[in-house]
């Protein structure tokens, strides 16, 4: 006679492999059988099962007007040539409406600074999620076109002072060199530590020291009598952060000469 629990288990156990992965599994093994035995399979089944859950979670928590989207995350490392298929990615869930701005709109509040505030959530939800977004990702999400998005994020930096972290800024890539200006403008001008600097702009110390070197060594360049083209070349930066700099020392009124005797450093020693 047939014990409880073998009766149990002949009843209910194939309830257990009706789950997506165990036909995974079992696909694997019908149509993959060079991956390997059954344990090197159910590995990439559990990766692949943690992918799906990863980028399908449950919907039942999400908020009104708040939506998932894929995003990089923010400890990955930048490359020239890295496709974003070599890129590691980690959803978001981000607010593409609050209430917020529900209630600017019945205020009357104008519609380009509602939609640039919306902007300005959008990117720094996905920084305190741990990932970055592009202004193109924002653009798709608001279907507004990226020349807009990156108007609205350069004058609300210019405003606030501020940087908004993109993966252009976070990951120090492309044209994106305003917020370099401003970390230096910070340092430079305002005299704030690196401290202070990285708390206000969301960089780290690192990123701040190598920025503050690149300007030391531009000013020694200009200093020195080097042309634009030349300084980029001998600082191995772009024409359009020597520019940025150049701008930010004739805003500023600050006197090259007087620049670096203040900061009393011997530019001579610089490797350049």
């Amino acid at each position: 006679m047939k014990s409880s629990k073998t009766t149990l288990e002949a009843q209910f156990g194939p309830l257990q492999k009706k789950t997506f992965g165990a036909a995974l599994l079992f696909f694997l093994e019908q149509q993959c059988p060079q991956l390997g035995g059954h344990l090197t399979r159910q590995v990439i089944v559990d990766n692949i099962q943690e992918l799906v859950d990863t980028f399908y979670p449950p919907n039942t928590h999400l908020r009104m007007g708040q939506v998932m989207w894929p995003a990089v995350d923010v400890n990955e490392k930048a490359a020239y040539g890295k496709t974003i298929e070599k890129t590691k990615l980690k959803p978001v869930f981000v607010d593409m409406v609050s209430t917020q701005d529900i209630e600017a709109t019945l205020r009357g509040e104008r519609k380009m600074l509602v939609r640039q505030k919306a902007t300005v959530r959008i990117f720094q939800q996905a920084k305190e999620q741990g990932a970055v977004l592009t202004g193109v990702d924002v653009a798709t999400m608001m279907r507004l076109s990226p020349a807009t998005i990156s108007r609205y994020v350069r004058e609300w930096e210019k405003e606030h002072q501020t940087i908004i972290p993109r993966r252009g800024t976070v990951h120090d890539m492309g044209r994106s060199v305003t917020h370099k200006r401003q970390i230096c403008y910070k340092m430079i001008v305002e005299g704030k530590s690196v401290a202070e600097t990285a708390r206000e702009t969301k960089h780290s110390p690192e990123a701040i020291t190598r920025y503050v070197k690149d300007y030391k060594r531009i000013l020694s360049c200009l200093h020195k009598g080097l042309t634009t083209k030349e300084t980029a070349f001998v600082v191995k930066v772009s024409e359009n952060l020597v520019f940025e700099y150049v701008n930010l020392i004739k805003e500023n009124q600050v006197d090259i000469n007087e620049q670096i005797s203040q900061d009393g450093s011997n530019f001579d020693d610089i490797p350049f």
